[in-house]
């Protein structure tokens, strides 16, 4: 009976202590193949993109995708240690103390996932005309509503 019952602490004390990891991380977000097909033709109907602008997009967008896809698999990497030292069972101050150098690796890491964002919009907002910026604007303010958890860069 004893032997039940401390398993059954031991149990608790996991399960605890893995969903207070994941409280404190959130994963990263990689679009799939379809949600960005649907992003392209929704923003090819809207903005009205003429070929060319088409051409650029498709020349640039791969080599910006690629660094985001590197960004993101550091940082899913660095979730997954943080997660699993928490998931060791030690206690929580020293899970914090091995944890802490990994957390500010993944600080910076999505510093620079945000950067990488603001120049690729940057660099798309620059080939557009006036008018399809003002389209884009909305875009993004409606992106916003949709999404209220998501911070607009």
């Amino acid at each position: 009976m004893n032997k039940m019952i401390l398993h059954l602490i031991i149990c608790i004390c996991f399960l605890y202590s893995s969903a207070n990891c994941e409280q404190n991380f959130e994963k990263p977000h990689k679009p799939t193949y379809k949600e960005q097909k649907q992003i392209d033709k929704m923003l090819d109907e809207r903005l009205k993109l003429t070929d060319e602008q088409k051409n650029y997009i498709k020349t640039n967008r791969p080599k910006h995708l690629k660094e985001m896809e590197n960004t993101l698999n550091k940082m899913e990497n660095l979730h997954t240690k943080i997660r699993n030292i928490y998931l060791l069972g030690i206690p929580k101050y020293q899970a914090d103390i091995r944890t802490a150098p990994l957390k500010a690796e993944l600080a910076l890491l999505k510093q620079s996932a945000d950067k990488q964002k603001q120049e690729n919009r940057k660099n798309f907002e620059n080939i557009l005309t006036k008018e399809q910026k003002i389209e884009f604007e909305k875009i993004k303010q409606e992106f916003g509503v949709k999404h209220p958890h998501k911070t607009q860069n």
